[in-house]
């Protein structure tokens, strides 16, 4: 399974380094990218169905991935310890007005100078996930255009 546009621009705005410990959220394509990157480090894949997970776990043994965890929950309970990764990156569901609540738990699961990269479909929705990463105390949150969709990318200080 091939990145595409999005998925890379998603990798490559969250600047991840080798035996750096990230958090995916969505899998398949961007878990398997992140590992490359990473190396030695893990990657924490979450997604809120197992049979979701049964099959990425699949897609990772195909290719031999092995430092991929997969974990049930969501991104407003995210089910890591304060401070367990550097990078976070995939989608945030951006109805049912969790999205602040999910910004605040994406800053604690991070360590310092963790890094961010969303992708969004709504350009109005991105916009709106920029200015609640803000909030939440991200700086230097940037909006770009990928594959048709918005990716909103930044760090905490």
């Amino acid at each position: 399974m091939s990145a595409g546009e999005v998925e890379l621009a998603l990798l490559d705005a969250a600047l991840l380094q080798q035996e750096e410990d990230v958090l995916v959220l969505g899998g398949g394509a961007l878990a398997l990218g992140a590992h490359e990157r990473v190396g030695d480090g893990w990657v924490y894949v979450v997604r809120s169905q197992v049979d979701e997970l049964e099959e990425l776990l699949g897609e990772a043994h195909a290719v031999g991935a092995s430092g991929v965890a997969y974990l049930v929950g969501e991104t407003p309970v995210l089910p890591l310890p304060d401070g367990a990764v550097a990078a976070v990156l995939g989608r945030i569901a951006t109805d049912d007005g969790a999205l602040a609540a999910a910004a605040e738990e994406v800053a604690r699961v991070l360590s310092a100078r963790g890094r961010v990269s969303f992708a969004e479909p709504d350009p109005k929705a991105g916009q709106e996930l920029a200015r609640l990463l803000e909030a939440a105390g991200f700086e230097n949150v940037e909006v770009a255009q990928a594959g048709g969709e918005v990716v909103v990318s930044g760090g905490l200080a």
